[in-house]
This record gives C-alpha cells, structure tokens and sequence, in this order.
C-alpha cells in the first residue's frame, strides 16, 4: 500500500485555505416572498424547493455560506431589504429597483427572464409586435408594468383584461374566456408540463428577455466577489442549466 506524504508546506496551505474560507463564510437572510411562484419558488412546506433555493444550494457548495429565507409579502420584503433586515433579492435586474432608496449591489446575470405571450392553441396567431394585436385583447396580471405593451394599453389601441394573478390567467386561456396572455416563460412552461397542457396551449416567441441577478444590500458587498465566482463556475459546468431542467 502506497503511502502519501504531505510536505510542510502543502499541509499549511491546506489549512489556511480551510481557515480561510471557514472565516469568509456567512449566512444571508434572503427574501423569498409568501405564496408560490413556479418554478422558482412554492409554497411554505411543499416538497418542492424551487430553482431559487436549488441555485442558492449550489452557491453554497462552492462558497461555503448559509442562506436564511424570509418569507414575507412582495411589499414588505423590498422594505425590508431598505432597511437592512435583508440581505439579498436573489433574483432580479436593476431596472425593476431604480425607484429604490438602497438600489443595492449585483451580482453577475446567471439567467435570464422571458416574458412571452401565451396562446389557447385554437387561436394562436404569430405575434413579432404589438402592432399585431392591434384592437384585441390580451391578459395581464394585475399591478404588473409590460414595457413594450403599456403604452399600447394606456391609449387603447389593445385591450389590457387584467386578473389577480399567473394562475388565473392560465384557468381562464383553458376556458377560451381568453385568446391570448401576457405571462412568464418558465411560469408557462412549467405549468404546461405540470397539467400536461401542450394540446391545449401554444406557448409565442419571447417578447421581452431581461438578465436576472443577486442584489446584495451595499452591506454585503464584499460578498459579491466570491458570488461572481460561484456563478461563472456553476454556469460554466451547467448546473444552473441542470437545475432549470428539472421543472420543465
């Protein structure tokens, strides 16, 4: 049997690597929100924990740190990050927080989100702008801000039916109350995989693709760093990608 000799040196370079990183980690108190939104996140208790928690689980293996999650209302939340009783939104863009007293730091993008408008397959029509909706209607979500089709909304020239939320929006394509909706592209993918949809609903072409990154509140922003590294890595050998082909 082979026996391995560590030299000196090697063995001190082990430990203040160890000590290192031991000293470095952290535990971050993360806002999750109530409620569920698949597949990033679910409900309190569910079996299911979420691309949120699966992506943070992997950051964690290759940072060391620990993750709290704070379930509490999308409002309350934001205040909470401002105030400083919350240390990361794990998902998100500067462009949605520019209203923010704390806009925050960010991490690198390690996804991207997809709004797309999604079809009952009895009247699925190609869409490449909103010029081709003009005097119809389509469903939104309640409270939410679409770029490029508010102001198609504001003057009119198409119908904005907004409902309580994502759910809604699906129950009501399957009923033929609606043609068409304005909806998240892993929300739609992941219900129509869910309830075996795919016969009934036709899922359009991206109209809107925004990066999605971590915000650090500024107190944490020596965090960033090793976070950075931490994404480029699991980017790199898929394991995001993985985790995303678990809930389609």
């Amino acid at each position: 049997m082979k026996t391995v000799v560590l030299r000196p040196i090697t063995v001190i370079l082990m430990m203040v690597s160890f000590f290192s990183s031991q000293c470095v980690a952290e535990t971050f108190r993360v806002m999750l929100h109530t409620g569920s939104f698949p597949p990033y996140f679910f409900a309190q208790g569910d079996t299911k924990s979420g691309t949120i928690r699966d992506i943070f689980g992997a950051i964690a293996q290759e940072t060391g740190d620990h993750f709290e999650y704070i379930r509490v209302p999308f409002k309350r939340a934001l205040h909470q990050f401002e105030a400083g009783e919350v240390d990361i939104e794990p998902m998100t863009n500067p462009a949605y927080r520019g209203v923010s007293s704390v806009p925050g730091i960010y991490s690198i993008p390690y996804t991207v989100a997809e709004e797309i408008i999604l079809f009952n397959k009895n009247h699925y029509t190609p869409v490449d702008s909103p010029e081709d909706l003009l005097g119809q209607s389509i469903g939104v979500v309640n409270g939410y801000y679409y770029p490029k089709y508010s102001p198609y909304f504001e003057d009119g020239r198409i119908r904005a039916l907004p409902f309580e939320n994502e759910n809604k929006l699906v129950q009501l394509l399957l009923a033929e109350r609606l043609a068409q909706v304005l909806i998240n592209k892993d929300f739609a993918q992941y219900e129509i995989q869910k309830q075996q949809l795919a016969d009934q609903l036709t899922v359009g072409k991206p109209y809107h693709v925004l990066d999605m990154m971590i915000r650090f509140h500024p107190n944490k922003q020596e965090a960033v760093p090793r976070f950075n590294q931490a994404i480029k890595k699991l980017l790199k050998d898929g394991t995001i990608e993985r985790i995303y082909k678990k809930y389609r």
